[in-house]
């Protein structure tokens, strides 16, 4: 199971419902990963970023994960959980 966290942006200019898409991932990756919100000095297989927008660059650097995957838009939400999944095989 992949230890997963999750940052949201500012949400200044949101094209999508980010909280949407933040649930229709965990649940499609439910057998998979296991979600949290990111604690200092912990260690995550991914990152998942939920931008609103495309504008913002920000990557968390601050947070230790082995992979980050950014949505910046709702029609990515399905190819970020290939992504994710696919991580399961390198773990």
């Amino acid at each position: 199971m992949l230890r997963c966290t999750v940052k949201f942006c500012g949400g200044c200019n949101p094209r999508y419902e980010r909280g949407d898409a933040y649930k229709a991932i965990c649940a499609a990756l439910q057998d998979t990963a296991s979600f949290s919100y990111p604690e200092d000095g912990v260690p995550y297989d991914v990152l998942l970023i939920l931008r609103g927008c495309t504008g913002c660059p920000y990557l968390y650097e601050e947070i230790e994960a082995a992979h980050r995957v950014v949505v910046a838009a709702a029609d990515e939400i399905p190819q970020a959980i290939d992504r994710i999944r696919s991580f399961t095989s390198q773990a």
